[in-house]
């Protein structure tokens, strides 16, 4: 890193439940030195609102725009959510090659974004203990920034870093630890390493934000569930089956979140609203600061009257689709034949493709009319939802091969809850976790997810097979283009690489597991900066 970033945005922090009015009370600001930033506990939460802001900042060229990019890009480069039109963004994260580019500028904004999180939150967290105000406060403050920099680190790693092997002897290249504010050369730590960091950053976050009695009042500034809920994540990522399982289940239990499939039964606000009940920690939508058409998690994924939406609607994977029961509420997330489908949600004009995505729903009036012209471009995102928490109980719970029956109740919360007709599983161990597994891909479709699991688990990317001789081969000329419904299909192909022109190619429909391509290369700038960083294998 070449300069450490602080970075005080335009935010005016809401009223908190018993919490002082002055503490809370911070004016807009852009300019403030670190003497006067760190004078007391108001103040100082200005930068904490600071690196909120940066969770989702726009960059100079879009996509660019913080860990909104970062979850995109997970999902891309997974098999579950299906590349179609071609178009000028995501094809290469989408084939494998932008990831391994050292010089490239996109991967380099997501390392540039984290560690300039982990540089503001390292400055908070020199400073605040001497900080005016009471000690609740600065724990509130201390412990939002000790989790901002475990969860960036944690973020890093698993792009950086060999996946954590769950035998041990992690001695492999992990990342560049920023524990304090640095710009010195340093070299990356082990696997091992970055973990310890990360969880024991966790943990003091934890500490302190249980000492916190006041609510927040919005659901983007972080809690001890949100800290939990992250704890739990590294540890199902570190093969911890059984903590991950009883840390999951410490926010189920005292989060104050409940299952709420409502999010899916309407259009309007479609799994893009953080009054969702599920719903832990979001990005919440800043329309007057959120003004820049493509730099939003929406206009990539959603119904938005962007041109990404219109003319490349995402499309599931089939044969993950052939999975869901017809029953399941969310069968209809997704359409699988979209001529004359009723209701189909889509920009104006816009491209439809056979199992196009109907999930992110932001702008549909209940009567619509020549008026709607899809025009929002933003609104809230999820970061941590319930059914996510749920679902590392049961994974955690079946893997560990000793709490079958805890494992199934909870997948039966969220299976029961997505479709009335699911009956209770009675599989065991590994196939129970395979049936967890199954709903997670589900539930958590276009949420950030399938690359790191698919990572974390030692899994190959498997796109599918091709159609074989004799059924349809795909292209435009065989019927897959927009508002159609191409016929003489494969049964066992899947629909990977079969839209248009087929734009993705076939170079990463299967990349083994423990290729060096799952690792992501360290941005050039980067090693040029500090040599003592040692690049992945290119």
């Amino acid at each position: 890193m070449k300069k450490i970033f602080l970075i005080i945005f335009g935010f005016t922090v809401m009223t908190l439940l018993s919490c002082s009015k002055d503490f809370l009370e911070t004016e807009s600001t852009s300019a403030v030195d670190q003497s006067t930033m760190f004078k007391d506990t108001k103040t100082a939460l200005m930068a904490i609102n600071g690196i909120h802001r940066i969770m989702y900042e726009k960059g100079d060229y879009a996509p660019k725009m913080g860990y909104q990019y970062y979850l995109l890009y997970m999902d891309f480069l997974g098999e579950d959510l299906v590349y179609t039109k071609n178009n000028a963004q995501f094809l290469t994260e989408t084939n494998w090659t932008r990831h391994r580019q050292p010089t490239n500028q996109y991967p380099r904004h997501i390392y540039e974004y984290i560690y300039k999180i982990i540089a503001n939150a390292n400055m908070v967290i020199e400073n605040i203990d001497q900080a005016e105000g009471t000690q609740e406060e600065r724990d509130y403050i201390k412990g939002q920034a000790i989790f901002y920099r475990a969860f960036s680190h944690f973020c890093a790693v698993q792009l950086y870093g060999k996946r954590y092997d769950f035998a041990g002897n992690n001695s492999q290249l992990g990342i560049v630890l920023r524990m304090e504010s640095s710009t010195n050369h340093k070299a990356r730590s082990t696997v091992e390493e970055s973990y310890s960091a990360i969880n024991n950053d966790l943990d003091e976050a934890i500490n302190l934000l249980s000492k916190v009695t006041f609510q927040r009042s919005t659901k983007m500034h972080i809690n001890v569930h949100v800290a939990r809920a992250i704890k739990a994540r590294v540890l199902l990522t570190q093969g911890k089956w059984l903590q991950a399982a009883e840390m999951a289940k410490l926010v189920v239990d005292n989060a104050g979140a409940q299952m709420d499939k409502t999010g899916y039964d309407y259009k309007q606000g479609r799994a893009s609203s953080a009054t969702n009940k599920e719903w832990i920690w979001a990005k919440i939508a800043q329309p007057t600061l959120e003004t820049a058409t493509l730099f939003n998690f929406y206009s990539y994924i959603s119904n938005t009257n962007i041109s990404y939406n219109k003319n490349t609607p995402r499309a599931i994977y089939n044969l993950l689709y052939e999975k869901i029961s017809s029953t399941d509420i969310r069968k209809k997330l997704w359409v699988e034949n979209v001529v004359g489908y009723p209701g189909l949600v889509s920009p104006p004009g816009g491209n439809t493709y056979k199992w196009m995505s109907q999930k992110f729903i932001v702008d549909f009036p209940d009567n619509k009319s020549a008026s709607y012209n899809g025009a929002v471009i933003t609104a809230d995102l999820a970061f941590v939802r319930l059914p996510e928490m749920y679902l590392i109980m049961a994974e955690g719970y079946a893997r560990s091969q000793q709490e079958d029956v805890k494992a199934r109740n909870a997948l039966y919360t969220v299976a029961i809850d997505r479709d009335p007709a699911y009956v209770m599983s009675t599989a065991s161990g590994t196939a129970l976790a395979e049936e967890v597994m199954l709903q997670r891909r589900i539930e958590l479709w276009g949420e950030g997810f399938r690359f790191l699991d698919l990572k974390r688990l030692n899994m190959p990317l498997d796109r599918g097979p091709a159609p074989r001789a004799g059924y349809n081969q795909g292209g435009s000329a065989n019927g897959w283009k927009t508002n159609s419904n191409p016929t003489n299909l494969d049964p066992l192909a899947s629909n990977f690489n079969m839209y248009e022109e087929k734009p993705v190619g076939e170079a990463s429909r299967l990349i083994p597991a423990g290729a060096k391509e799952w690792q992501w290369v360290i941005p050039d700038l980067e090693i040029q900066r500090n040599p003592l960083c040692k690049q992945n294998e290119l």
